[in-house]
């Protein structure tokens, strides 16, 4: 309403709104990109005047490249950073939340190594585990990223698995009018199949693609061939759910509670190195923004070099302009009243 041409950028735009919104932003024909750290840090557009951080950068390398886009052309640009005690709150709770309790951890791991989780042979003879993030998540009261760490260790560090193509079983979409004349004219057995295992509700059909193959016999990737080609054709708008990951299991897996502790505690002492890391990243960039110094030279130092000439100080910025360190609000007291 104020005239601004503005755009917004975030990592579940579609890649064609993305490579739209990009394009437009580094020909000028936006001037003001709204954007989470999805945005590429390959930007490299010369005329950037402001870079505006609303929150805390996770990491000081983050920081640097971030700010590092503005006055590319060698002319005066600005970088603002609000600071709220809250985000470095949020930053520490990020840090310190994603590590679960050594009992929660080898739950997780009884159940991915629990051999009723072996249901077929892959093409390679190994027999396959199938898990859901999304339902170990809930079980064990982990965030799907952080079990995606766990089981991506459980290959790499110990060989156990190995991650093959995900398998989307169930399918949803929305059925066109010109659908119902079309499958009753479709008289192929993935076009029978479909429609006699759909689970409608109005305009809305779900279809366990596993389901059918246990029941028709017919190839999973024809029945998805059939959805995917009906989608093409604008009969339905298809919706995949129910996504499960797939492991080849190439060692015998750990099945005493001996052999599960024993990586339990292997994992369990990773995790909170990884834990202690995220926090001394968390206390650099901190110190960095709220430290009493020039923020350019400290940012220059901490990458091993000096500002030009040996300044010991930039003169431009809030800490040079004001001799004072930016100073964050006391905490809230926890306590309840």
């Amino acid at each position: 309403s104020w005239g601004y041409s503005a755009a917004y950028f975030h990592a579940r735009l579609p890649t064609k709104k993305k490579v739209q919104t990009q394009e437009a932003f580094m020909e000028g024909s936006i001037r003001i990109m709204v954007a989470t750290i999805a945005f590429g840090m390959g930007i490299d557009k010369p005329n950037i005047r402001n870079v505006l951080h609303y929150d805390v950068p996770s990491t000081v390398e983050e920081y640097s490249q971030q700010v590092g886009r503005a006055g590319r052309d060698g002319k005066p640009s600005s970088c603002m950073l609000y600071l709220c005690r809250d985000d470095f709150w949020v930053k520490e709770s990020f840090a310190r939340g994603d590590l679960p309790s050594r009992q929660s951890l080898q739950r997780l791991l009884e159940d991915v190594f629990s051999s009723n989780t072996a249901v077929k042979l892959s093409a390679n003879g190994h027999k396959l585990i199938n898990l859901s993030p999304l339902k170990l998540g809930e079980k064990h009261d982990m965030r799907p990223e952080f079990l995606g760490i766990i089981l991506a260790k459980i290959e790499l560090r110990f060989g156990l698995i190995r991650a093959i193509t995900p398998e989307i079983t169930t399918y949803r979409f929305e059925a066109y009018p010109e659908y119902s004349t079309w499958v009753k004219s479709d008289e192929s057995r993935e076009a029978q199949a479909i429609e006699s295992h759909a689970e409608k509700l109005k305009n809305w059909h779900t279809i366990n693609v596993n389901v059918i193959v246990k029941n028709s016999g017919l190839l999973r990737s024809d029945i998805v061939n059939k959805l995917n080609d009906y989608n093409d054709r604008g009969l339905i708008r298809l919706h995949t759910l129910g996504l499960i990951n797939r492991y080849e299991v190439l060692q015998e897996l750990p099945s005493t509670p001996e052999e599960i502790k024993q990586i339990t505690d292997q994992l369990y002492a990773e995790m909170e190195d990884r834990e202690r890391d995220a926090m001394n990243r968390f206390d650099t960039i901190r110190n960095l923004l709220t430290d009493s110094h020039c923020l350019a030279r400290a940012l220059a130092r901490y990458f091993g070099m000096d500002l030009p000439s040996g300044k010991s100080q930039c003169g431009h910025c809030s800490y040079c302009l004001t001799g004072t360190p930016a100073v964050l609000p006391p905490e809230r007291d926890p306590s309840v009243s």
